[in-house]
């Protein structure tokens, strides 16, 4: 409750606004928050408006934006946050995602960056498609009165290049493995950067678990900037104002290709399409923001994120960056009797067995029948 109360008087409400804490409905109570009082608090009716909550540092001249629906101060040690939506201020669990996730996450990458390395290495063409674990799809939905009036709608989805990010302490540490590479004068860029960013991966004991991050390339850039491509006839992007009204989002993922068989996740399974959605909330940084210090956890990992970005494809380097913080998980493939849209981080029962296997087919299209084809369509839910 002390919690509460502190919360309550650093975000300044008056009394009639905040008194109607509540206890969560059942289906609330059953995820587990981290507070010991279950509770919601009332905002205040937001004026209309139509641009983002933008400031001005007045040393600098640089443009910066502050986020006022999360608040994250508790994200790393206790792991939870309080977001705004709906019109109330919400307690979250900040979760993990699970192993099966991580084993696919890095599989992919892992092959993505072989492929990267042949091209450069051995003149193969490259087979990197966009997609997969690199370019999920990201959800938000934002206020009708807040956008920049070329869409009647306020909800928007995109795909972006997320990545998984090291942990609060070895995050210096990631990142001198790979300046070092670029500092060096012999080093064969790019390959010996995808090579060390490869062998990282490996280590899952170096990256957090409870969160993605990507880059706002297209949002905010600062005032007199010699950026000219920052010049795109509008200042925000649809993603960046939903977020700035409701930081409330989903992040989907599907793999580039089927499992062959010859994989340790999904049990081993052959024709599986791994498709991953996770819930939860964007924690927006702006760059330019004063009061992120060198030392501060925000200002590292958006060094760390405009450090691979900037690195490899050049630009700007003090990009706003968004930290998709994950609160659940769901397994949506379509094949896997684990997945079909159950939830699996927090483990939720949903009462029935999980251990119905969908039937696969060794079968040679060649010599197929008519109906021996639409059965295996059927079979392996390939889409059409």
């Amino acid at each position: 409750m002390e919690k509460t109360k502190e919360f309550i008087k650093e975000k300044g409400m008056p009394r009639r606004s905040f008194l109607k804490l509540a206890g969560l409905s059942s289906v609330g109570l059953s995820l587990g928050f981290p507070l010991n009082t279950k509770w919601a608090i009332a905002g205040e009716p937001k004026s209309k408006k139509m641009n983002a909550n933008w400031l001005i540092d007045p040393i600098t001249g640089n443009k910066y934006f502050v986020q006022n629906d999360l608040l994250t101060q508790w994200a790393n040690e206790e792991r939870y946050v309080l977001a705004r939506h709906d019109g109330w201020w919400w307690a979250f669990q900040v979760r993990e995602f699970n192993s099966e996730f991580h084993d696919w996450w890095i599989a992919e990458k892992t092959w993505y960056y072989d492929q990267l390395i042949a091209q450069f290495e051995e003149g193969i063409a490259p087979n990197v498609p966009n997609g997969g674990h690199h370019h999920p799809m990201l959800t938000t939905y934002g206020a009708k009165w807040f956008n920049r009036g070329d869409s009647q709608f306020h909800l928007n989805t995109t795909p972006k290049g997320f990545t998984i990010i090291p942990k609060p302490d070895q995050i210096d540490y990631v990142m001198n493995e790979i300046q070092k590479i670029y500092d060096d004068p012999n080093a064969d860029l790019p390959v010996d950067v995808f090579k060390k960013r490869r062998e990282l991966y490996q280590n899952k004991d170096l990256w957090d678990k409870s969160r993605f991050a990507t880059l706002e390339l297209y949002t905010g850039r600062p005032i007199d900037s010699e950026d000219t491509d920052g010049n795109y006839g509008f200042n925000e992007t649809h993603t960046f104002q939903n977020i700035m009204e409701n930081s409330m989002a989903t992040l989907t993922y599907m793999s580039l290709y089927n499992t062959d068989g010859t994989q340790s996740y999904f049990d081993g399974n052959k024709d599986e399409t791994p498709t991953f959605e996770f819930r939860g909330f964007c924690w927006l940084i702006s760059y330019y923001n004063p009061n992120l210090t060198e030392n501060t956890y925000e200002k590292k990992i958006a060094d760390y994120i405009n450090q691979a970005h900037c690195g490899y494809h050049g630009g700007s380097c003090h990009v706003a960056t968004n930290i998709f913080l994950i609160t659940e998980e769901f397994n949506n493939s379509p094949g896997y009797a684990e997945g079909r849209g159950k939830r699996v981080v927090p483990e939720f029962s949903y009462g029935v067995s999980n251990n119905m296997k969908v039937a696969k087919t060794d079968l040679k299209m060649k010599n197929m029948t008519r109906a021996e084809k639409m059965e295996l369509l059927r079979k392996l839910r390939i889409p059409v």
